[in-house]
């Protein structure tokens, strides 16, 4: 009866309604925007393929388009949309989709936004007076002396919250899909399905942190306006200042040069030492040490993939301090729920960091491949650097240059040429991603559940 009590009184509100038509606009723009952008990003994929040609210079790898982005976009308009990979495994971005300077970076409208800002919000503005606004009124008093126990009325009302904003919930979701089947049918798959399954239960994991919250607050605070303003400031902070901020802590936590500031640092320090190399080959060619073209061709190459290697292993320690400010950034603003849901989202989505994390996994395995074949047809492997170098030595009265290597191009059948081929993680595989995310939110449910039984135990309903 209290379940059933409550729930009629959240129904007929004026806050329930627009709520639901809040949501049915929102997810069917979300709907609309999708199918948009993923018929985009499948024309320009296909484009790109089809004018890609084999070759044992450089190739370029390209993501496919990603049918979830309506649940999840992560980002992913920011980042590269591919890679081009020259021999010896070196990977260098594609440029990013064009930022907007003249404004602000508007957040993507996916189920993960509207959900984490709209549905939120809605469960405190539901839950603030479901105990302060009953002692308010005298009808806490009057339902607890009857034989329902405490602990009965705080179950029926948290129930009573989340059954309330389901319906708005599986009214827009159904909603978008209908859009999605429409236009882009080949999205909801089998797979797709038990994705979209496992984000419906982690949005219920998520909004019932915040109705613990508002009933713990509610229990705690006997005015109802109080309740509300600390809420909403909660809810500010975890929604907004948390997952914002995080990323300028992480940069004063971690002092990284700028990818500028490291090739200004790095690249004539290569230079440096690749010219003290090949000095050293002109002073043996003066000793007689090296006789023949070919001996000192040999060693100018040696003395380049030395100087390459030395210039990997440069960008690679500094991409690795990126890569951990990233991290930083990330378990700073894992304090917030709403970033544990964020992330959590993107695993399931197959979008975010954890994609781009994937990608390049795959793009390293597909070098080694593409290596041995540009070997087995060239009979050599010669990389490519951002600097060169040309001079010249005598031997025998004779001037030979030599140069840094370039890597050649096979003339003959490439009709073998080994196809990239991005894996897709199984939904095991990203459960598994989330694994830790999805355990944040179910410990905010643990400890906010069990402070707000607590509080309303030891409440004055007076």
């Amino acid at each position: 009866m209290v379940i059933k009590r409550e729930l009629l009184d959240h129904l007929q509100s004026i806050q329930f309604i627009i709520l639901l038509c809040i949501c049915i606009i929102l997810f069917l723009a979300n709907g609309i925007i999708s199918v948009k952008r993923y018929r985009q990003q499948t024309s320009f994929y296909n484009e790109q393929l089809s004018a890609m040609r084999p070759s044992t210079v450089s190739t370029t790898l390209y993501k496919q388009p990603n049918q979830l982005l309506f649940m999840a976009e992560g980002g992913d308009k920011y980042r590269p949309n591919g890679y081009s990979l020259k021999p010896k495994g070196v990977l260098d971005a594609l440029p990013a989709g064009p930022r907007n300077f003249k404004l602000p970076e508007i957040p993507e409208l996916d189920w993960s936004f509207i959900i984490k800002i709209i549905f939120s919000l809605y469960v405190i503005l539901l839950g603030f007076n479901a105990i302060s606004g009953e002692k308010e009124q005298g009808t806490l008093r009057l339902a607890l002396s009857n034989s329902i126990g405490r602990v009965k009325v705080l179950v029926a009302k948290y129930i009573a919250i989340l059954l309330t904003v389901l319906v708005p919930l599986v009214t827009g979701i159904i909603t978008n899909l209908i859009i999605i089947g429409i236009f882009i049918p080949q999205a909801l798959t089998l797979g797709s399905f038990s994705r979209i399954l496992v984000m419906s239960l982690l949005t219920i994991v998520y909004i019932s942190i915040f109705a613990f919250l508002s009933l713990l607050f509610s229990s705690l605070i006997h005015q109802s306006s109080l309740v509300l303003l600390v809420l909403l400031a909660i809810w500010v902070l975890f929604a907004v200042i948390v997952p914002n901020t995080s990323g300028i802590l992480s940069q004063s936590f971690s002092r990284v040069p700028s990818e500028y500031q490291t090739a200004k640092m790095v690249g004539p320090m290569i230079q440096e030492q690749v010219w003290a190399r090949i000095n050293r080959i002109k002073e043996r060619v003066h000793k007689g040490e090296l006789k023949t073209e070919e001996e000192v061709k040999q060693e100018a190459d040696r003395a380049f993939d030395e100087g390459q290697e030395e210039l990997i292993k440069h960008y690679e320690s500094y991409q690795n301090a990126m890569k951990q400010r990233a991290a930083t950034a990330e378990n700073l603003s894992r304090i917030s729920p709403a970033a544990l849901f964020q992330y959590a989202s993107e695993d399931i989505a197959q979008s975010g960091a954890r994609r781009e994390e994937h990608f390049l996994k795959d793009a390293r395995s597909y070098s080694r491949i593409y290596d041995n074949y540009i070997f087995k047809k060239v009979g050599k492997l010669v990389g490519t650097s951002m600097w060169i170098f040309g001079t010249n030595v005598m031997i025998n009265k004779k001037i030979i240059p030599i140069s840094s290597p370039y890597p050649e191009e096979y003339q003959g059948d490439k009709s073998d040429f080994p196809q990239f081929v991005e894996s897709r993680p199984s939904i095991a595989r990203s459960l598994n991603d989330a694994l830790y995310d999805i355990a944040g939110l179910i410990v905010w449910n643990l400890i906010l559940a069990s402070l707000a039984f607590s509080a309303f135990l030891r409440a004055d309903v007076r």
